[in-house]
């Protein structure tokens, strides 16, 4: 508060309207009282003094021009008294108490008026302390309240007549930020004192005020304390708030795995700034002829600060001993500044680069560089960089790129060995055909008596398996020269007919029972016929070879056709052991067999070919009652 501003440390207010009219009352009573006294009886004293009385009790209520009518109005009853009581007879000693009767009112009146005068400005004060926000309170020597005002009753919640008389810093339970005896020789060294104080509202609440003590002594030596108080609760939690941020962001600043450098870019705007003035406005093209402008530039941006991982990446003991501008430690060869230098005249919000840095050992690290620019000027001096090392990326994509090599190259091998191993798993049946019926022909034609007839069929069987092997041999080539699938529409039905005809001699050979269950006669499904009648015979010989282990009168082989909806169904099921719980899953892995001396192509072949299709091939459980494998092949039927 002013310290001009002189205030009372006890504050009058106005009496009530009762008092007011007691007082009128009363200073009337006395008035006539006066007047009778002075005007009937024989006192030879000066009786009109007594008129001050009245002056002193109306003084307060009848302020300014009033206050002299009723001097006036008492100085012309005490004449009229005296005139009276004398007549004509003047004598010098009535007239002398008459004087200093109306010299007393006189004198009461003016100081009386003064008096008004004073309390009014006091009251204005007091009035100004009132409705000012701060809290503001007097207390007296002996630290009790006298005066509280509106501030402090919604600041602490304590009224006016709750607060009066009270300890004021027992009320608040206040707590000083030094002994109180040390803040009171201040306050009376310097007649006043300033500093963070904490105290307590009504309802507990803790606050932290800013708290003004302003001494004030009167005439008699008393002395009063006019205490204000600024609520700064929250800018406290607010800086607290603050404090509590800043010490997590450098504590994730230092702490996290990527590296973090500080810069202070503001010399790149004032360079940017002068190029612009000079009239550059194509900043690549000037870049582009003017080389050293970036290098130039990039001598002045500072780096600020860096986390430890950055410490570390560049080989640095301490931050101090870092790299003190960017130019030590981006190489001269760096073009990754001139391209920043563009974004950044260009407005962009972030920029992004791969490049490579210097360590204090001379290492070469390469690097990722992103950062965000600030929105406005204001931030350019600390624009933090996220740096990526890349050395361990670039090491495990070395790595990547030598096993890739290799497993190519070990692919390309697998590869050949899969084809050389599929060619001769598909032309081992056609050729074992062939040599089985040119046995027949020859067991034929050495007979006694040669059987012409069958011989002539087992010379027609050698002329079909080869022409199946043929085919066979023509879908490989076409396979791996990557040639068009020879489809066409295909009878389900003849499909699977042809298909047990390839092995109908292996059938017998076995002592298999065939039981050929066509049930589709209309349905027609569209692929290549060679590939779709090679995978249906080799589910046919591996359900035949299955079954060599169990007894020839229990052997049969079950092929069954139909329609479901848009499906072609072909269902394939013998009599054989099955498939070990553990092997159903992996059935149709390549190399994967249950056979003694197998290769483990042949359903996988069924599989590529059925998927060839667009079609599915499954594992199913035997039916109820059976044992045995069985797959079931769907293909779309064509509508």
């Amino acid at each position: 508060m002013n310290r001009l501003m002189r205030f009372s440390p006890f504050p009058s207010s106005r009496p009530s309207a009762v008092g007011r009219r007691l007082r009128l009352a009363g200073a009337a009573l006395i008035a006539a009282a006066v007047f009778v006294i002075d005007t009937f009886t024989p006192l030879s004293s000066a009786v009109a003094v007594l008129y001050v009385l009245v002056l002193l009790l109306v003084g307060e209520e009848l302020p300014g021009r009033r206050l002299w009518v009723v001097t006036l109005a008492c100085a012309a009853m005490a004449t009229t008294s005296f005139a009276f009581a004398h007549g004509e007879d003047v004598e010098l000693a009535p007239t002398l108490r008459l004087m200093v009767s109306l010299a007393a009112l006189g004198v009461a009146a003016f100081l009386t008026s003064r008096n008004l005068a004073a309390r009014e400005i006091l009251q204005a004060q007091a009035r100004l302390l009132d409705v000012t926000s701060d809290a503001i309170f007097i207390r007296d020597a002996q630290g009790r309240v006298t005066f509280w005002n509106r501030g402090a009753e919604r600041l602490y919640g304590w009224s006016r007549d709750e607060a009066l008389g009270q300890d004021a810093h027992r009320l608040l339970a206040t707590a000083l930020p030094a002994p109180s005896e040390d803040i009171a020789a201040l306050v009376a060294r310097d007649g006043a004192w300033q500093g963070e104080v904490s105290q307590r509202r009504k309802d507990g609440a803790p606050l932290v005020v800013l708290s003004e003590w302003i001494l004030e002594r009167d005439e008699t030596g008393a002395h009063a304390l006019l205490e204000s108080n600024t609520d700064i609760s929250d800018l406290r939690r607010v800086d607290e708030a603050l404090r509590r941020s800043e010490a997590r962001y450098r504590t994730i600043f230092n702490t996290l795995a990527v590296s973090i450098w500080e810069h202070d870019f503001r010399p790149v705007k004032a360079a940017l700034d002068e190029l612009r003035a000079q009239g550059v406005t194509d900043l690549a093209e000037h870049l582009a002829r003017n080389p050293e402008v970036a290098r130039e530039i990039k001598t002045r941006v500072g780096i600020t600060d860096v986390n430890a991982t950055a410490l570390k990446m560049m080989g640095v003991a301490d931050k101090a001993g870092f790299f003190q501008r960017l130019d030590e430690l981006l190489p001269e060869t760096d073009d990754s500044f001139a391209q920043f230098l563009i974004a950044f005249e260009a407005g962009a919000p972030r920029f992004e680069t791969e490049t490579t840095v210097r360590s204090r050992t001379g290492e070469m690290i390469p690097v990722m560089v992103a950062l965000n620019f600030p929105s406005d000027a204001q931030g350019l001096d600390r624009v933090q960089a996220s740096i990526v090392d890349l050395t361990e990326q670039r090491r495990m994509q070395e790595r990547l790129d030598r096993a890739r090599a290799e497993l190519e190259h070990a692919l390309r091998a697998a590869t050949l060995g899969v084809l050389s191993a599929s060619i001769a798993h598909e032309v081992n049946q056609p050729l074992a055909a062939i040599s089985n019926a040119a046995g027949a022909a020859q067991r034929w034609l050495d007979r006694e008596t040669p059987d012409l007839d069958e011989a002539k069929e087992a010379v027609a069987d050698v002329v079909h398996a080869a022409a199946h092997a043929a085919e066979v041999v023509r879908g490989i080539r076409g396979l791996i020269a990557q040639t068009p699938a020879d489809r066409a529409p295909l009878p389900l039905d003849g499909l699977l007919a042809a298909s047990a005809g390839f092995v109908r001699r292996e059938i017998a050979e076995h002592g298999v029972e065939l039981i050929l269950d066509p049930q589709a006669p209309d349905t027609v499904v569209h692929g290549d016929r060679v590939v779709l009648q090679q995978a249906l015979v080799n589910l046919m010989l591996n359900g035949v070879q299955a079954m060599s282990a169990v007894p020839a009168e229990t052997r049969r082989l079950h092929v069954r056709s139909r329609r479901e909806g848009g499906e072609a169904v072909i269902e394939i099921a013998d009599t054989g052991p099955g498939f070990p719980p553990d092997a159903a899953d992996r059935a149709f892995e390549t190399f994967f067999t249950t056979k003694p001396g197998g290769m483990g192509l042949g359903l996988a072949i069924c599989r590529s070919a059925v998927a060839a299709h667009d079609g599915r091939i499954a594992l199913l459980p035997p039916a109820a009652g059976e044992s045995g494998a069985r797959i079931e092949v769907r293909l779309p039927a064509v509508t």
